[in-house]
């Protein structure tokens, strides 16, 4: 049981990290070429939540610090 929730950690990690490395990227490819991609805004859609996006980076902050305190 224990196997199985830390192949699952190892899961949610990975894909928290690799939607992190793709807003990144969106963002600035979207700030280079000023344009929609393929229909996404990022930084748009970053504009319009406003302070609840400032709540997804302090979830983000908080992640990234467990994650460190536990290596």
């Amino acid at each position: 049981m224990n196997n199985l929730f830390a192949n699952l950690q190892k899961l949610l990690k990975s894909a928290i990290s690799i939607g992190i490395q793709f807003l990144c990227l969106g963002v600035i490819i979207q700030l280079l070429i000023d344009e929609k991609i393929l229909g996404w805004d990022p930084i748009g859609n970053i504009q319009n939540a406003g302070p609840a996006f400032i709540g997804v980076i302090a979830f983000i902050l908080l992640y990234i610090l467990f994650i460190k305190k536990q290596n």
